[in-house]
C-alpha cells in the first residue's frame, strides 16, 4: 500500500512538472531535488518541492520543442498557453492549491496570479489542438 501511494505521488510531482517545465529531462530532475528537499515524503510534500523546483526552472527555451507527447491531448494543450497562466492554472485548477500556496510557489502577487489565471481560463478554449 505505501509504495502504490509513493509511486502514485511520484507520477503527480513527474506530470505536473512535466506541465510545469515542458521537458522531460527538467520534469525529472525536479521530482528528483523534491524527493531530496522533503523532509516527510508525503505525497503532498513531494508535490510541493517538485513545483518549486519546476517553477524555478521556469525559463524555457523557444527554439526547443515541448516533450509532452505522454500526455494526452488535452494535456498537451496546456502547452500552448503562455508560461505564466499556463503555471497558474495548472497548479490552481489542475492541482487544487490554494490561491495562497500558488503565489507563494511562483513569487508573484496575489493581482499578478488572478490575473494570469484569468488569461489561461480565457485563451485555453480558444487555443486550437496540437498537430498530431
Amino acid at each position: 500500500m505505501v509504495m502504490d501511494i509513493t509511486s502514485q505521488a511520484l507520477e503527480m510531482a513527474f506530470r505536473t512538472a512535466l506541465l510545469l517545465t515542458g521537458t522531460m529531462k527538467t520534469a525529472e530532475a525536479a521530482v528528483m531535488q523534491g524527493i531530496g528537499a522533503c523532509e516527510d515524503l508525503s505525497p503532498r510534500g513531494l508535490l510541493i518541492e517538485a513545483v518549486r523546483f519546476a517553477v524555478r526552472r521556469r525559463t524555457k527555451s523557444s527554439d526547443s520543442p515541448y516533450e509532452v507527447e505522454c500526455l494526452p491531448a488535452e494535456l498537451r494543450r496546456l502547452c500552448l498557453l503562455r508560461l505564466l497562466p499556463r503555471h497558474c492554472f495548472v497548479l490552481r485548477i489542475l492541482m487544487s492549491l490554494s490561491p495562497e500556496v500558488c503565489t507563494e510557489l511562483l513569487e508573484i502577487s496575489v493581482a499578478e496570479f488572478e490575473d494570469a489565471l484569468y488569461a489561461a481560463l480565457i485563451e485555453l478554449p480558444l487555443i486550437c489542438s496540437p498537430k498530431a
